[in-house]
């Protein structure tokens, strides 16, 4: 992970923003049309011509997202323990809506259906053995493997969107866009580690509204979508790394 890029998040915390309350409206990821009746989309992406200089790995991005999301320090142990008010928990601050998803929890009322937070009053699956909101938060491993299926879904959700409209992620990769964040312009260029990033924030839906109409939209804390896809942007990450997820839990210990 870049040292500096550590540092920038270290000190944004410490200037008070709420940087573990970031990934709160990931709600958005929950559409009725989840299971799309078109073909999978295949893309083959090319970390090489995301950007003119990598940031690093795509192990380093989640490094530098950890960090982010709990404002703890990277290596922390506490970041898999860390719970925000919100109660959305771990390293990377998931949510009930998430793990819904992801296939390791199921409750009828929870955060953005009915619930003013994440009250996990829900039933875990025995998903890879999480059995518990605790267990959750002791597993590390799992965490990481979780992460990476998540990344996998966004992914999939934002180019099943894109293609209705004849479009996929590749599309915008590499493109250097501006966008107006809350009156001020601000040129980036896009990359799959930034849009996933963003999606992580948002949603998938919201990163679409933005390659499509950029529209950019902020959490309830102000924190943009746009802030998410430069910050992220420019990690060598390709499909592989999305899918590929068992090898680096391997690597973990």
């Amino acid at each position: 992970m870049s040292f500096t890029l550590l540092i920038i998040c270290q000190l944004l915390y410490k200037n008070g923003n709420f940087l573990s309350l970031s990934y709160h409206n990931n709600f958005l990821l929950m559409r009725n049309n989840f299971k799309s009746s078109q073909p999978e989309m295949v893309v083959v992406i090319s970390p090489k011509k995301q950007s003119d200089k990598s940031k690093g790995s795509f192990q380093d991005m989640l490094e530098a997202l950890g960090v982010r999301e709990t404002g703890l320090s990277s290596g922390d142990p506490n970041q898999y323990r860390f719970e925000n008010p919100l109660s959305f928990i771990g390293k990377y601050q998931f949510g009930e809506i998430l793990l819904i998803r992801l296939g390791y929890y199921k409750a009828d009322v929870y955060y953005g259906r009915g619930a003013n937070k994440n009250n996990w009053r829900g039933k875990w699956t025995n998903k890879n053995g999480i059995d518990s909101k605790l267990k959750f938060l002791n597993s590390p491993h799992v965490q990481e493997e979780a992460i990476r299926e998540a990344f996998g879904v966004y992914w999939k959700d934002i180019n099943d969107i894109l293609s209705k409209q004849g479009k996929s992620i590749n599309n915008y990769l590499n493109q250097k866009k501006t966008f107006n964040d809350r009156g001020k312009s601000r040129a980036i260029t896009i990359t799959l580690s930034g849009i996933l990033a963003g999606a992580h924030l948002r949603g998938p839906d919201k990163v679409v509204e933005l390659l499509l109409k950029d529209k950019v939209s902020d959490d309830e804390f102000g924190t943009s979508i746009v802030e998410y896809i430069e910050m992220f942007g420019g990690y060598d990450t390709t499909t592989k790394d999305l899918s590929n997820f068992q090898s680096s839990i391997n690597k973990l210990g």
